[in-house]
């Protein structure tokens, strides 16, 4: 089901991290035939996952951009079908020049933003497999954000990372893949407390990466974006072909 308040850009935002600091979100996205692979299966044929793969990050993006305190969101991609569909949505689109994966990604775009906007840019890295998120909960992160010290928010299993904030002044350092949550953690990053038992801050959104059928499943009833509710309500034509 598609989620309610896309047209509410920073609706229940708590404020700006360190004072006025605008932020730019980093988003490696892969080669679309290369992607979320793990979502293969009988009802999940190529073509559809490639769909899927690039409606995640359209919804990733188009929210990244309604937060706030999000000056520009850059797309670290070698995927013509990626630069040109992210491009068109106002995303800045650089080559992945290091191809050394997700982390190589991360710092070279990272590099490319400061660049672009100089030393008093915020770092947010952001995986671009999450089509729940809200932009609102997006700014409740960054106002949550101490000065000096990396953070970053632990996936729904709490065995991963989705998201890695480096305030201005502090180097992005990311340790994302595999157990990436206790790894960030051992580095000295901050992990930002989401919602459990009724403590910490809702930033749900932000946790649902999709990986599986499961997580997928799980970040329908979330309420996903426009352009993975659309790609996903049409799967039965993409998966006859039609």
């Amino acid at each position: 089901m598609p989620r309610s308040d896309l047209s509410e850009p920073g609706a229940g935002d708590t404020g700006r991290t360190t004072g006025n600091t605008d932020w730019c979100l980093v988003v490696p996205v892969k080669r679309l035939g290369l992607a979320k692979t793990r979502l293969a299966g009988p009802g999940v044929p190529p073509a559809l996952r490639e769909r899927l793969a690039l409606a995640f990050a359209t919804d990733t993006v188009n929210a990244a951009f309604s937060a706030s305190a999000v000056a520009d969101v850059l797309v670290v991609t070698d995927d013509p079908q990626a630069a040109e569909v992210l491009g068109e949505i106002g995303a800045t689109i650089v080559p992945d020049a290091p191809d050394a994966g997700l982390n190589a990604a991360f710092m070279f775009g990272a590099a490319a933003a400061r660049r672009k906007f100089g030393t008093d840019i915020g770092i947010a890295a952001c995986t671009a497999d999450l089509p729940a998120l809200r932009a609102a909960e997006l700014d409740i992160a960054l106002a949550h954000i101490a000065e000096g010290v990396r953070s970053f928010v632990a996936d729904a299993h709490d065995i991963g990372t989705t998201m890695l904030f480096a305030p201005p002044g502090v180097e992005l350092d990311p340790r994302f893949g595999g157990p990436s949550r206790a790894a960030h953690a051992a580095s000295g990053a901050l992990e930002l407390p989401g919602t459990r038992f009724g403590q910490g801050i809702q930033i749900t959104s932000l946790r649902r990466d999709v990986d599986t059928a499961t997580d997928l499943a799980d970040a329908l009833l979330l309420g996903v974006g426009p352009r993975t509710a659309e790609v996903w309500s049409a799967r039965e034509r993409v998966c006859s072909g039609v």
